[in-house]
């Protein structure tokens, strides 16, 4: 020990000196690091004119790293974070006192964080193809996406950041590599989606709706056409400009009109603009064809009015035609456009040479000022096969052909020279939007159940298929009335497997095409959705649907499929149970009427079908297969009618399931191996086969006391039911419909099938939810309560308020989830600012989401999340809570890594690897020096460990492990904690 307590010493008197020169270090990298990287910000004082009035400015803006310092000051103060919060709250924490700066750095950040939205549904907006047409471009509320045509995967994502969302983007037609993005904070960004950097931002002060993009005359420069909405609907022309360019930001309007635009198409550099309204299509043509200057650009409208509301157009701009034999100057050239109009009704209007209509009808009405005509006045072609509305509409590129599609899920041809259809039937769901590839080889078709797929115009074979989030969507037209603004917010069946914890399970409807609003839709389908790959994985009917059936009723009717109420998966991810009800519509029980409503929905309710299904997984064919339908398992034998199933729930242990339904009686279903004459009947697999039965059956009395004098029997509201984590108890709660009593909760013994205790402490009136995390049972309802059962008393109970709903309208919105593994819970409570001044009924949709721990009612984490959370799952086999919301986006809500954590996460920016690789020669030195210390120093250092406590101080460890931004190589972090423990033995001895 002799020998080595002298390099002890001399590790000691170096490992400062290291530590200090390893600052300076970093000091001088930051200082020759530029914050602000050119590729990946545009500052608006050197590159972002400021649009306002057609008038340019410039105003200087903090840089990324700056930003990125503000907010992470602004989360640390914040114990609440509202998602979509202003940028200005990071400046007022930055302009504080003093006093309060002191504060910040005594608080920790929170433990918990919620990850950005992943998903949602794509724009409805055309599907861009990029020139070589290798790529195409979509978006969604947050960020632009770049998915590869021939492996239908996502290449890149630019994200618009964290306030606002995005509202429209177009290709610029000079430089193919860039896209114009509009968000809803005003601001127009342009991108280099190839490289994934911004090459300039706007503020032009407006929210645009609708863009497109042409080249200048006799420029090489982008003309931005952008229909931008507030009091008045708007068409301005953006010359976008940045300080590399010579000219300057210029800004043109050329429409002002007072009807909402849903429309525009611009041909010919400008020269011609049509623009289509409700009811009305708009064609203008540029008067000033030799001046190209944008403030020359002036135009010539003529409205066309329908009768009915238009859904979809499409021009087309014909080669020009020479006006006489021979050939003639250019000036003596005209241009022929031809207009395909769609409508509500299914009809396509083909207006042809729309320019010597127009010329024609001009002659006619000499000294009449109107420039509005009726459109079936003009006498144009009627194509009529589509029974609803027309989604889409596209001419082909050589103008020969008109592709459309809309809500009967088939995608016609209409041959113009004969007039006849083709038709390409059985797709997935409703077409919205059509568009034809710069080759003219392809078509995109953008469906109602948030995908695209890429369509040959030969083989009409898919060759591209993008599949997003398909769960419910919830549009702010389908909240103006009382009933369906609520209907729409209900659960979404949202699970998943042990088997593959990164994949969702989610039910899903069979289509959501915008041009009906329809309420709450049917769910039949079962999505699964890989989070680790950001892709949807595959997709499969769980309930009978019209995918090839006919879903027209006799007399025009929709024919409604079942929907997927209920989802669970077994412990082991072997089984999948379903729950599937389907009501008849009211227009089919016409013939039930007697003339008491009351009677009639009764009855109609009582024709309902439940069914309950269970199925396997097949690891052959990658799909469920099933395996056991079991017909109303909750029905009334008195009045021969199927009840509800309230809640299911997975046995945590073993095979099994347990429901609850309209009969108060709780059910629990188990396999049993399949016998033929006492010999095991086995499949084609060698397995053998089960029967899926029921095992256990407790009925739930109204009453807790059989000498109770009323006779009359309580309607249940909701019912939920919850295991515990050994699988020994089941809780079951019920709400009756009665406000006045408070509800029961029973304690049942699985092992006997007997009721062990019933309470009526737990305030169950408007219940949510039930859960059991280790000795404690938590209820969801009015409050938020904590029961121990060991001790059999109340832990705590915390009041829900929440804004614009009653309890009882809020109980099925409430969502909760617990987490074993941390023994944590999360709620997510919804919140309503109801609107005054509009339709409808919701101005803003919030949700709370609360992180509790069922030993403390202070929450662990608070956070407030734009619009309402549909479905709250735990993860499997780690901490945190997967929530999706009613835009179809998911978010991981997860605990903060710790500060001494090893595992070194990936490299964020381009500076981190340069420090690691200017700290690699620095490793090769220090390694023939560790080198030989080390086999000096350790034999001798832990025979002393032996003998003699070595007192190490907790600051001195943490400053060793966290010693700046930039880890420490492994050697050098060996060596100063040897010298450290060298130290601390010293100290002992």
């Amino acid at each position: 020990m002799a020998d080595a307590t002298p390099q002890l010493k001399r590790k000691a008197e170096e490992a400062p000196s290291q530590k200090k020169s390893k600052k300076q270090r970093q000091a001088e990298e930051s200082k020759h690091t530029p914050s602000t990287p050119v590729v990946q910000s545009t500052p608006k004082s050197q590159s972002t004119p400021v649009v306002k009035n057609g008038s340019e400015s410039s105003s200087k803006k903090p840089s990324i790293a700056q930003r990125k310092k503000d907010k992470k000051s602004g989360t640390i103060l914040n114990e609440e974070v509202k998602d979509g919060g202003k940028q200005t709250d990071s400046k007022e924490l930055q302009a504080s006192t003093p006093a309060s700066a002191k504060k910040s750095k005594i608080k920790t950040p929170s433990k918990w964080t919620m990850s950005p939205a992943q998903g949602g549904w794509f724009l409805p907006t055309d599907p861009i193809f990029s020139r070589d047409e290798k790529f195409i471009i979509l978006a969604n509320l947050k960020s632009l996406q770049v998915y590869a045509a021939e492996t239908s995967t996502l290449a890149n994502v630019l994200s618009i950041g964290s306030t606002g969302f995005l509202t429209a983007y177009a290709l610029s037609s000079t430089k193919p590599n860039q896209v114009y993005v509009a968000d809803s904070n005003g601001l127009i960004t342009l991108w280099d989606w190839v490289a994934g950097s911004k090459v300039g931002r706007w503020d032009i002060g407006a929210t645009v709706r609708t863009m497109t993009v042409i080249t200048q005359p006799e420029s090489n420069e982008d003309l931005v056409y952008c229909h931008e909405a507030g009091k008045n609907h708007i068409i301005n022309v953006h010359a976008l400009r940045t300080k590399a360019q010579e000219s300057k930001t210029e800004l043109k309007q050329v429409l002002k009109a007072s009807s909402p635009i849903y429309g525009i198409q611009v041909l010919l550099q400008g020269k011609y603009v049509i623009v289509t309204c409700a009811d009305s299509i708009m064609v203008a043509k540029r008067v000033k064809l030799s001046k190209t200057a944008l403030q020359d650009f002036e135009y010539v409208w003529r409205e066309l009015k329908f009768s009915k509301r238009i859904t979809t157009f499409n021009a087309y701009l014909r080669e020009p035609q020479p006006t006489s034999k021979g050939k003639k100057p250019a000036q003596d050239q005209r241009d022929v456009l031809d207009i395909a109009v769609g409508d509500e009704s299914g009809v396509i209007f083909l207006f042809e040479d729309m320019l010597r209509t127009f010329a024609a009808i001009e002659s006619n009405q000499k000294g009449n000022k109107s420039k509005s005509d009726d459109a079936e006045s003009l006498r144009p072609k009627r194509f009529h096969w589509h029974r609803d509305a027309v989604g889409a509409v596209k001419w082909s590129l050589d103008g020969n052909y008109l592709v459309s599609g809309g809500d009967e899920t088939v995608l016609t041809i209409w041959q113009l020279a004969t007039g006849k259809p083709q038709h390409l039937p059985h797709l997935t769901a409703a077409i919205e939007r059509i568009v034809v590839s710069p080759s003219g080889s392809a078509y995109a078709v953008t469906l109602a159940n948030n995908s695209v797929i890429v369509l040959s115009t030969t083989e009409l074979e898919a060759k591209t298929n993008i599949v997003g989030i398909q769960s419910r969507r919830v549009d702010l037209e389908q909240s103006s009335s009382d009933k369906a603004s609520l209907d729409v917010f209900n659960s979404v069946p949202m699970t998943i497997s042990p088997k593959a914890p990164n994949e969702l399970l989610l039910s899903v409807p069979s289509s959501q095409w915008r041009q009906r609003a329809a309420g709450l839709r049917p769910e039949p389908y079962l999505q699964t959705f890989d989070l680790a790959n950001h892709r949807a994985k595959s997709r499969q009917a769980l309930t009978r649907n019209n995918a090839t059936d006919v879903n027209m009723a006799p007399e025009g009717g929709r024919i409604l499929e079942p929907s997927v109420q209920l989802l669970q998966v077994s412990h082991d991810g072997e089984w999948l149970a379903t729950v599937d009800e389907w009501v008849p519509p009211e227009a089919d029980t016409g013939y039930l009427n007697e003339g008491i409503p009351e009677f009639n929905q009764e009855e109609r309710l009582r024709r309902r079908e439940v069914y309950l299904k269970i199925w396997q997984w097949d690891a052959q064919n990658d799909q469920w297969r099933l395996e056991a339908r079991i017909d109303a398992p909750h029905f009334f034998e008195n009045v021969c009618g199927n009840g509800r199933v309230f809640d299911l729930v997975a046995d945590p242990t073993a095979a099994g399931f347990a429901t609850v339904g309209d009969d108060r009686v709780v059910r629990v279903w188990r396999p049993k191996t399949r016998l033929r004459d006492g010999i095991v009947v086995r499949g084609a697999d060698e397995d053998g086969l089960v029967t899926w039965s029921l095992d256990r059956s407790i009925e739930i009395s109204d009453k807790l006391d059989d000498l109770e004098g009323s006779q009359q029997s309580l309607i249940p509201q909701t019912s939920r039911l919850a295991f515990s984590t050994d699988g020994s108890v089941l809780a079951a709660a019920i709400s009756w419909a009665s406000e006045s009593d408070p509800g029961v909760t029973h304690l049942i013994d699985t092992t006997t099938a007997t009721i062990r205790r019933s309470m009526t402490e737990i305030d169950v009136t408007a219940l949510s939810g039930l859960a059991i995390i280790g000795r404690h049972l938590i209820a969801i309802a009015n409050s938020i309560t904590v029961w121990d059962m060991v001790v059999d008393q109340l832990v705590y109970c915390i009041p829900i308020n929440t804004s614009g709903i009653d309890p009882f309208q809020r109980s099925p919105l409430v969502r909760l989830a617990t987490n074993e593994l941390d023994g944590t819970f999360a709620v997510a409570l919804p919140q309503f600012d109801k609107n005054e001044s509009s339709n409808n009924k919701w101005k803003n949709s919030l949700t709370k989401v609360l992180i509790l721990d069922p030993q403390s009612q202070d929450a662990l984490w608070s956070h407030t999340t734009p619009c309402i959370t549909l479905a709250l799952i735990s993860r499997k086999g780690e901490r945190g809570y997967i929530a999706l919301d009613s835009t179809s986006c998911i978010k991981t809500i997860s605990p903060r890594t710790g500060t001494h954590q090893l595992p070194t996460p990936p490299p964020e920016e381009s500076s981190d690897l340069l420090r690691t690789y200017a700290v690699e020669e620095e490793r090769e030195e220090e390694q023939a020096e560790s080198g030989i210390l080390r086999s000096l120093v350790l034999d001798d250092l832990s025979q002393d460990i032996e003998d003699e406590k070595a007192v190490i101080n907790q600051q001195s460890l943490q400053d060793v492990l966290d010693n700046g931004a930039v880890p420490p190589p492994p050697q050098g972090l060996f060596s100063a904690v040897l010298a450290l423990v060298g130290n601390a033995s010293k100290a002992a001895a």
